[in-house]
């Protein structure tokens, strides 16, 4: 049986519900709730959280779980592994995509599929790229940052206006030390190419009045390599947008709109089980191209298959390293929090979690139950009579 794990994050005060799947010996009945605590509804007082499992059921002989986030009940979530053709582009051959909904549908969270870029200077090798294009492989385009690209997709793509488009300059921070070491490797197969993350925020606005925040990260690898034919250098690159993340939301709901993207990026969990089994494939993949017995990428000449290699384990390697961030609980997107405070960091047994922000007080059931509250007089032990609820001491995210 598929387990959820319910979070509750009381508005002003809260009542309690159980976690579905669990021992009902562990759970507090229903009926006792409402006797207790007539005065405490759902949806006004509290919220329930409960973590929805995103499949990947496309990549192997059955649906795999890949990742798990937060959604609100009663919000509307869809979503799960993309996979492309070994043929395709190279870089989307794995992406992960999620939609949340509220129930109102006035607000709506979008995590976009990972999109790959590439270009070169070089009139036949351009020619060549745009042809891989037309048969499925990487989008043709010069290298951009994050904030090129939020104003090109909000216009493009949305149909929107982008404005106070600014630098998570965090985020660049945290994504510095994979850049290094992509570059070590460069370096070291001696492939003269150079990689630069840049990650950006960026309000958007459509015109029948709906708001949104756009968070962007953009990685370039661009190699220049010496034509001995003609004297000159050539360049070709390889952008990708591993990360695109959209709120849209009606203006006078952007308070909880904001509360809850910081929540469902901070919830988001990769099953490491997927990710091995992934990166397995890959790996056989890669080691089968290179024997000879499918069909090569995009980019051609020794040469080209050297950049290609080292740019595929680089990039690899930094969307793993983005993933484990994730999954450990990392100071990700640490402007955007100290900027609206939407989660918080608690102490819990030897480890912390990360609840919702703007609330005096935290407790635990010691099950994944959890219970945040403004009201100073509000005590679970006393009101649910159950002395297993613990209050939860503050940490340092």
């Amino acid at each position: 049986m598929r387990r959820y794990i319910r979070l509750f994050l009381p508005l002003a005060s809260l009542a309690l519900g159980s976690t579905l799947g669990a021992d009902p010996s562990s759970c507090v009945p229903l009926a006792a709730v409402d006797a207790q605590s007539p005065a405490f509804v759902e949806g006004k007082d509290y919220l329930v959280l409960e973590r929805k499992r995103f499949l990947d059921e496309m990549g192997f002989d059955q649906p795999v779980e890949a990742f798990s986030m937060l959604v609100p009940k009663g919000w509307k979530s869809q979503g799960g592994v993309r996979w492309k053709g070994v043929g395709e582009c190279r870089g989307e051959i794995v992406s992960n995509h999620v939609q949340i909904t509220s129930p109102d549908g006035k607000i709506r969270f979008t995590a976009m599929p990972v999109r790959s870029f590439g270009w070169a200077d070089e009139p036949m090798l351009l020619q060549a790229m745009q042809a891989g294009a037309q048969q499925g492989g990487c989008a043709i385009n010069q290298p951009f940052d994050a904030k090129q690209y939020i104003e090109g997709f909000a216009r493009i793509d949305l149909g929107a206006q982008a404005s106070d488009i600014r630098t998570d300059k965090d985020g660049q921070s945290r994504s510095k030390p994979f850049d290094e070491q992509a570059n070590a490797i460069s370096r070291q197969y001696g492939t003269g190419s150079e990689q630069t993350t840049t990650m950006a925020f960026g309000r958007i606005t459509w015109p029948d009045g709906d708001a949104g925040i756009l968070h962007v990260g953009v990685t370039n690898s661009i190699t220049r390599k010496p034509d001995m034919l003609t004297g000159r250098t050539t360049m070709f690159s390889s952008t990708q947008v591993f990360h695109c993340v959209l709120m849209r939301f009606a203006p006078e709901r952007e308070p909880e709109a904001t509360k809850m993207m910081g929540m469902f990026q901070s919830s988001f969990r990769s099953n490491p089980i997927w990710i091995e089994a992934k990166d397995q494939f890959l790996t056989q993949l890669g080691n089968i191209e290179h024997a000879g017995r499918m069909e090569r990428i995009r980019l051609m000449g020794e040469q080209s298959r050297a950049y290609a290699k080292s740019q595929s384990d680089a990039s690899e390697q930094r969307m793993r390293d983005w993933e484990s961030q994730q999954a450990s609980q990392d100071r990700q997107h640490t402007r955007f929090v100290q900027t609206i405070r939407e989660v918080e960091s608690y102490k819990e047994g030897s480890g912390s979690v990360e609840l919702s922000a703007g609330y005096a007080q935290a407790w635990s059931r010691g099950n994944g139950t959890y219970i945040l509250s403004n009201s100073p007089s509000f005590d679970p032990s006393s009101v649910f009579q159950d002395t297993n609820w613990k209050l939860l001491e503050r940490s340092d995210p």
